[in-house]
Protein backbone atom coordinates (compact mmCIF):
# COMPACT_ATOMS: atom_id res chain seq x y z
CA UNK A 1 0.00 0.00 0.00
CA UNK A 2 2.86 2.37 0.78
CA UNK A 3 4.46 1.95 -2.60
CA UNK A 4 1.15 2.77 -4.27
CA UNK A 5 0.77 5.97 -2.21
CA UNK A 6 4.33 7.01 -3.06
CA UNK A 7 3.66 6.42 -6.74
CA UNK A 8 0.46 8.50 -6.53
CA UNK A 9 2.32 11.37 -4.84
CA UNK A 10 5.09 11.17 -7.44
CA UNK A 11 2.54 11.29 -10.27
CA UNK A 12 0.79 14.28 -8.69
CA UNK A 13 4.09 16.14 -8.29
CA UNK A 14 5.01 15.39 -11.90
CA UNK A 15 1.62 16.65 -13.13
CA UNK A 16 1.88 19.76 -10.99
CA UNK A 17 5.38 20.60 -12.23
CA UNK A 18 4.34 19.99 -15.83
CA UNK A 19 1.37 22.30 -15.33
CA UNK A 20 3.57 25.00 -13.87
CA UNK A 21 6.00 24.74 -16.74
CA UNK A 22 3.25 25.06 -19.32
CA UNK A 23 1.96 28.23 -17.67
CA UNK A 24 5.28 30.05 -18.00
CA UNK A 25 6.32 28.69 -21.41
CA UNK A 26 5.01 30.70 -24.34
CA UNK A 27 3.60 33.50 -22.19
CA UNK A 28 4.07 36.57 -24.37
CA UNK A 29 2.87 40.14 -24.25
CA UNK A 30 0.68 39.39 -27.26
CA UNK A 31 -1.29 36.57 -25.65
CA UNK A 32 -4.89 36.91 -26.81
CA UNK A 33 -6.66 35.89 -23.65
CA UNK A 34 -4.81 36.53 -20.41
CA UNK A 35 -6.62 34.99 -17.46
CA UNK A 36 -6.37 38.18 -15.40
CA UNK A 37 -7.78 40.92 -17.60
CA UNK A 38 -7.34 44.57 -16.83
CA UNK A 39 -8.95 47.48 -18.66
CA UNK A 40 -5.56 48.26 -20.19
CA UNK A 41 -5.09 44.78 -21.69
CA UNK A 42 -4.43 45.24 -25.41
CA UNK A 43 -3.01 43.17 -28.22
CA UNK A 44 -2.25 43.93 -31.86
CA UNK A 45 -3.77 41.51 -34.39
CA UNK A 46 -4.36 41.23 -38.13
CA UNK A 47 -7.97 41.16 -39.35
CA UNK A 48 -8.31 38.14 -41.64
CA UNK A 49 -12.04 38.38 -42.34
CA UNK A 50 -14.98 40.66 -41.67
CA UNK A 51 -17.91 38.40 -40.83
CA UNK A 52 -20.36 41.30 -40.56
CA UNK A 53 -20.52 44.78 -39.04
CA UNK A 54 -19.83 43.65 -35.48
CA UNK A 55 -17.81 40.43 -35.87
CA UNK A 56 -14.31 39.89 -37.26
CA UNK A 57 -11.84 37.05 -37.55
CA UNK A 58 -8.28 37.83 -36.48
CA UNK A 59 -4.82 36.28 -36.40
CA UNK A 60 -2.50 36.87 -33.44
CA UNK A 61 1.25 37.40 -33.86
CA UNK A 62 1.91 33.81 -32.78
CA UNK A 63 -0.32 32.51 -35.59
CA UNK A 64 -3.39 31.65 -33.54
CA UNK A 65 -6.75 32.66 -34.99
CA UNK A 66 -9.94 33.69 -33.20
CA UNK A 67 -13.27 35.39 -33.77
CA UNK A 68 -13.97 38.74 -32.11
CA UNK A 69 -17.40 40.16 -31.29
CA UNK A 70 -17.17 43.94 -31.02
CA UNK A 71 -17.99 44.93 -27.47
CA UNK A 72 -21.01 47.09 -26.72
CA UNK A 73 -22.44 47.36 -30.24
CA UNK A 74 -24.92 45.43 -32.35
CA UNK A 75 -25.30 45.97 -36.08
CA UNK A 76 -28.27 44.67 -38.08
CA UNK A 77 -27.82 41.12 -39.31
CA UNK A 78 -26.87 40.25 -42.88
CA UNK A 79 -26.84 36.44 -42.66
CA UNK A 80 -30.14 35.90 -40.81
CA UNK A 81 -33.43 37.74 -40.38
CA UNK A 82 -33.47 40.88 -38.19
CA UNK A 83 -35.85 41.43 -35.30
CA UNK A 84 -37.08 45.04 -35.53
CA UNK A 85 -37.93 44.95 -31.81
CA UNK A 86 -34.16 45.10 -31.11
CA UNK A 87 -33.96 48.53 -32.76
CA UNK A 88 -36.24 50.94 -30.95
CA UNK A 89 -38.75 52.64 -33.21
CA UNK A 90 -38.20 50.38 -36.23
CA UNK A 91 -41.59 49.00 -37.28
CA UNK A 92 -42.11 45.24 -37.31
CA UNK A 93 -43.04 45.24 -40.98
CA UNK A 94 -41.46 44.01 -44.19
CA UNK A 95 -40.29 47.59 -44.82
CA UNK A 96 -38.69 47.74 -41.36
CA UNK A 97 -36.89 44.40 -41.82
CA UNK A 98 -35.76 45.40 -45.32
CA UNK A 99 -34.41 48.70 -44.02
CA UNK A 100 -32.51 46.89 -41.25
CA UNK A 101 -30.99 44.42 -43.74
CA UNK A 102 -29.88 47.30 -45.98
CA UNK A 103 -28.22 49.03 -43.02
CA UNK A 104 -26.66 45.73 -41.92
CA UNK A 105 -25.04 45.51 -45.34
CA UNK A 106 -23.83 49.12 -45.00
CA UNK A 107 -22.37 48.37 -41.56
CA UNK A 108 -20.59 45.31 -42.99
CA UNK A 109 -19.22 47.36 -45.91
CA UNK A 110 -18.02 50.02 -43.47
CA UNK A 111 -16.24 47.31 -41.46
CA UNK A 112 -14.64 45.84 -44.59
CA UNK A 113 -13.45 49.29 -45.71
CA UNK A 114 -11.94 50.15 -42.32
CA UNK A 115 -10.74 46.77 -41.02
CA UNK A 116 -10.14 44.16 -43.74
CA UNK A 117 -6.54 42.93 -43.85
CA UNK A 118 -5.44 45.64 -41.39
CA UNK A 119 -3.53 45.54 -38.16
CA UNK A 120 -5.78 46.66 -35.33
CA UNK A 121 -5.56 46.69 -31.56
CA UNK A 122 -7.99 44.69 -29.47
CA UNK A 123 -8.69 46.25 -26.09
CA UNK A 124 -10.33 44.05 -23.48
CA UNK A 125 -12.68 45.20 -20.71
CA UNK A 126 -12.58 43.54 -17.29
CA UNK A 127 -16.24 44.48 -16.71
CA UNK A 128 -17.44 42.60 -19.78
CA UNK A 129 -15.70 39.27 -19.44
CA UNK A 130 -13.36 37.75 -21.96
CA UNK A 131 -15.81 35.80 -24.16
CA UNK A 132 -19.43 36.12 -25.15
CA UNK A 133 -21.93 33.96 -26.96
CA UNK A 134 -20.57 31.43 -29.42
CA UNK A 135 -17.26 31.59 -27.47
CA UNK A 136 -16.14 34.74 -29.34
CA UNK A 137 -13.65 37.15 -27.80
CA UNK A 138 -15.29 40.41 -26.65
CA UNK A 139 -13.19 43.49 -27.39
CA UNK A 140 -13.04 47.09 -28.42
CA UNK A 141 -11.34 47.41 -31.82
CA UNK A 142 -8.95 50.33 -32.25
CA UNK A 143 -7.90 51.24 -35.80
CA UNK A 144 -5.77 54.28 -36.66
CA UNK A 145 -5.96 55.28 -33.00
CA UNK A 146 -9.77 55.47 -33.04
CA UNK A 147 -12.43 53.21 -31.53
CA UNK A 148 -14.16 51.38 -34.35
CA UNK A 149 -16.97 50.34 -31.98
CA UNK A 150 -17.72 54.00 -31.22
CA UNK A 151 -17.54 54.89 -34.93
CA UNK A 152 -20.30 52.36 -35.66
CA UNK A 153 -22.56 54.06 -33.12
CA UNK A 154 -21.68 57.60 -34.24
CA UNK A 155 -22.59 56.82 -37.85
CA UNK A 156 -25.77 55.00 -36.91
CA UNK A 157 -24.48 51.64 -38.16
CA UNK A 158 -25.17 50.01 -34.77
CA UNK A 159 -27.24 50.12 -31.63
CA UNK A 160 -25.97 49.90 -28.08
CA UNK A 161 -25.75 46.25 -27.01
CA UNK A 162 -27.37 45.85 -23.61
CA UNK A 163 -24.56 44.43 -21.47
CA UNK A 164 -22.05 45.52 -18.83
CA UNK A 165 -18.87 47.25 -20.01
CA UNK A 166 -16.89 50.35 -19.04
CA UNK A 167 -17.78 52.45 -22.11
CA UNK A 168 -21.54 51.93 -21.68
CA UNK A 169 -22.47 55.53 -20.76
CA UNK A 170 -20.41 57.02 -23.60
CA UNK A 171 -21.84 54.50 -26.08
CA UNK A 172 -25.39 55.25 -24.91
CA UNK A 173 -24.79 58.95 -25.60
CA UNK A 174 -23.41 58.18 -29.07
CA UNK A 175 -26.44 56.04 -29.91
CA UNK A 176 -28.81 58.73 -28.62
CA UNK A 177 -27.15 61.38 -30.84
CA UNK A 178 -27.35 59.15 -33.93
CA UNK A 179 -30.98 58.26 -33.18
CA UNK A 180 -31.99 61.91 -32.70
CA UNK A 181 -30.27 62.81 -35.98
CA UNK A 182 -31.90 59.87 -37.80
CA UNK A 183 -28.50 58.60 -38.97
CA UNK A 184 -28.01 55.14 -40.42
CA UNK A 185 -30.21 52.42 -38.98
CA UNK A 186 -32.24 55.07 -37.13
CA UNK A 187 -33.59 56.30 -40.46
CA UNK A 188 -35.63 53.06 -40.38
CA UNK A 189 -37.52 54.23 -37.29
CA UNK A 190 -41.01 55.51 -37.79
Amino acid sequence: MRRRDALLVLCCLFALSAGCLSVSVGDSGDAPAPTTATPETEVTVRVTDVVDGDTIDVRFPDGRADTVRLLGVDTPEVHVENDPAEFEGVPDTEAGRSCLRRHGERASSFAVDRLADREVRLRFDADAGRRGGYDRLLAYVVVDGQSFNAALLERGHARLYDSSFRERDRYAALEREAREAGRGVWSCAS
